[in-house]
């Protein structure tokens, strides 16, 4: 059950919890953005939505502006660690990482708008 709060806003509840999720949909797919993670469920061709898959690097859920990078190439982070703080919407959106691993690249700099689909920080 999900309740629409305005804009991309939506009140969910996640592992039993209340929590807030941010969702824009983007050609046949919707980015959802929940507890630090970005998910996206594309459409099937009937319409329907399909399972949940993850998106190639970390991305960004809307357009938004880089406040901080966190990270640099080479640093070990663990699962949850944050990796870069965006503002969208006045609002800050932390992108964190799903799971332990080497930072490879970042491809975004403080202060540069990004858009959702390309990748901000890539894990290795």
């Amino acid at each position: 059950m999900a309740e629409w709060l305005g804009a991309a806003e939506f009140r969910v509840r996640h592992n039993g919890q209340p929590a807030h999720a941010w969702a824009v949909r983007a050609g046949h797919e919707t980015w959802v953005y929940l507890d630090g993670a970005v998910h996206v469920l594309a459409d099937h061709d009937d319409g329907t939505a399909a399972l949940p898959r993850a998106p190639d690097g970390l991305s960004a859920p809307m357009p938004a502006r880089v406040t901080l990078i966190h990270v640099a190439t080479g640093d070990a982070v663990e699962a949850g660690a944050i990796l870069v703080t965006l503002e969208a919407m006045k609002m800050e959106w932390q992108i964190r990482a799903p799971l332990a691993g080497t930072v490879g690249r970042i491809g975004c700099r403080v202060g540069e708008l990004v858009q959702p689909g390309l990748p901000l920080v890539e894990l290795t």
